[in-house]
């Protein structure tokens, strides 16, 4: 034992763990201590670094979190955000990928939510929806014709694209577009009625209204010839011969006519004429009974009443006393029941009174093709005038009727479009495919179909006029995520969902 002795002389000894128990008895008596260690190798903390995940859309969808850490280190995965949910798994051991979906959001604003594992955050952001702003509502524009723009105003993120609804306005800048932009358009001249149509943006439709061509009104109906006449009445001996002439007094504008209502009397000058004149007639001799007879001069009757032929004298009997001449009709006024009439834009039948001495004739005429009289084109006395208006296919318009000298106004609305279609969501699989949307509307209503994203193309249907059918198809889906599209048919907007590969 001396040589371990005195090699604890003088100085400090360090011994290992194998010896210690037998050291501190042998050293004892040393006047130095010595430092034993008892402890095994030193423990590896568990450290786990975190993927960032992807940014999410507004819509929705599903995203993976990948973990990194050694083998042995074990972990466990939770969220502070209600939107996030399906963590799968959640707990694990080494280097693995967490799956998760996210809720769409329904709010204004980008918003944030963390994964935690371990202690360690990975932050998951989701975009705000898309929201546009698309101005003005409404544009009138001349007959002529001319330009107009529309402004959009939207996230830079967010695409749009533009359709037009009718043929006589044409978009003259890029029809899609990202984020805030604007469009401009022409619009052809107009060579009839008023008229408006729609330009779609963004599931909006604002409306674009032209001048029709001004239409002149239609003449104004002379105004009313109240003639006179004198005498209104002569008689005539049985011989017969030339009548006294009438006297006709009238306004410098009003025509007139003369004519003999019996075969025995005949005008011999004077038959027409305007303003104040002179009307003649002759009288054939009587071989007969007294007799009455009637000119018309000017609308009214003049009678001429002529004597009996002489009878012999040993005939006893006297001839019969002569009738009364008959009363002349009034002069002519004319009334109708009303002066208007607004008709839908399918079209409808109407009728209108006409009111009148008897005796009075007077006729009605339309003067727009698209409204026919059906019956009471002319008459005399009281009648009625019946009319048919065809359906409108355009913007709204005005016609005229003009009837015993009155105008008639019709008024008919214009045709108002309204689009539905059978689909405005699809989820479907990575894999290429395709799918149909139904379009309702009017017969008469036009609609197009456009695809806002690469991968989605209009196959059939691209545009139509009433009822039909839009056919697209999609590509597979090979960017390792899950992706959105959009078409827009007939101002709808339907979405394409496709699952990740």
């Amino acid at each position: 034992m001396e040589p371990f002795a005195n090699a604890c002389v003088g100085r400090r000894g360090v011994l290992t763990a194998g010896v210690a128990l037998l050291v501190a008895v042998l050293v004892t008596g040393c006047e130095t201590s010595s430092t034993v260690s008892t402890g095994g190798p030193t423990p590896v903390k568990c450290v786990v670094s975190l993927g960032a995940p992807p940014m999410m859309d507004a819509g929705g969808g599903s995203g993976t979190l990948s973990i990194t850490t050694q083998p042995e280190c074990a972990w466990d995965v939770s969220t502070n955000a209600s939107w996030i949910s399906a963590l799968a798994p959640s707990s694990g051991q080494g280097t693995a990928d967490v799956s998760f979906r996210v809720a769409p959001n329904e709010g204004s604003s980008v918003r944030d939510g963390l994964l935690v594992v371990n202690g360690e955050q990975a932050r998951v952001s989701q975009r705000a929806p898309c929201r546009y702003e698309v101005g003005p509502a409404s544009q009138n524009i001349g007959a002529s014709g001319g330009a107009g723009s529309l402004t959009i105003t939207t996230a830079s993120e967010c695409g749009w694209t533009a359709v037009v609804e009718v043929g006589w306005i044409s978009l003259s800048s890029p029809t899609t577009g990202a984020g805030s932009g604007r469009v401009t358009f022409s619009v052809a001249p107009n060579q009839g009625e008023a008229r408006s149509g729609s330009i779609a943006i963004a599931n909006q439709r604002p409306t674009v209204t032209q001048a029709g061509v001004s239409v002149p009104a239609p003449p104004s109906p002379p105004p009313a010839c109240n003639a006179t006449i004198s005498p209104t009445s002569q008689n005539i001996g049985a011989a017969g011969g030339a009548g006294t002439s009438v006297t006709v007094s009238a306004g410098t504008t009003c025509q007139w006519t003369a004519a003999s209502n019996a075969s025995w009397i005949m005008v011999t000058t004077g038959a027409t004429g305007t303003g104040n004149g002179t009307v003649a007639f002759s009288v054939a001799a009587n071989s007969g009974a007294a007799r009455t007879g009637t000119l018309t001069i000017a609308g009214r009757a003049f009678t001429v009443t002529q004597a009996a032929a002489s009878l012999p004298p040993s005939d006893p009997t006297p001839p019969p006393p002569s009738p009364p001449p008959p009363s002349p009709p009034a002069s002519c006024t004319y009334s109708i029941s009303r002066t208007t009439d607004s008709v839908p834009m399918q079209g409808d039948n109407g009728n209108v009174n006409v009111s009148t001495s008897n005796g009075c004739s007077w006729s009605a005429v339309s003067n727009a093709s698209w409204i026919t009289i059906t019956s009471g084109a002319s008459g005399t006395g009281d009648g009625t005038v019946r009319y048919l208006v065809a359906a409108n296919v355009g913007g709204a318009r005005t016609g005229t009727l003009t009837i015993a000298g009155h105008t008639f106004t019709v008024t008919q609305a214009a045709i108002v479009c309204s689009y539905s279609i059978s689909e405005n969501r699809f989820r479907v699989s990575a894999a290429a495919g395709s799918g149909t949307i139904s379009v309702s509307t009017s017969s008469t209503c036009t609609w197009t179909a456009v695809s806002s994203d690469s991968w989605i193309t209009v196959t059939s249907g691209a545009s139509g006029t009433g009822n039909g059918t839009v056919t697209f198809s999609y590509a597979q889906n090979t960017t390792g995520r899950e992706r959105r599209g959009t078409l827009t048919v007939a101002g709808r907007n339907a979405t394409v969902e496709q699952d990740e590969r």
